[in-house]
């Protein structure tokens, strides 16, 4: 009895493992927006901006919002502000 309980223990914490591995294979390539239900892939395979949350599109923009014209021009190069424009969650009003 001892012997099958600590077989299946094994078994068990292998098929976590596997099931995590496979999990962070299948979301790290890809952008998350749950509030614009939008999923894209990254440049990347990185583990920031996994997920993107409402509150972190909000931070960015108070931050391009506050910025100095040099400030702003920079981050319009960031590869994140970018990727947000072509994937039209931000965007530019003139």
């Amino acid at each position: 009895m001892k012997n099958q309980n600590l077989k299946e223990k094994k078994t068990s914490g292998k098929g976590f493992i596997i099931f995590a591995f496979v999990l962070l294979v299948i979301t790290l390539p890809f952008h998350y927006v749950p509030s614009h239900l939008k999923v894209f892939p990254k440049n990347r395979i990185t583990f920031s901006h996994t997920i993107i949350t409402q509150e972190d599109i909000d931070n960015l923009i108070i931050r391009y919002n506050n910025a100095s014209i040099f400030e702003k021009k920079t981050i319009r190069n960031e590869p994140f502000f970018r990727k947000l424009m072509e994937e039209g969650i931000l965007y530019e009003i003139k």
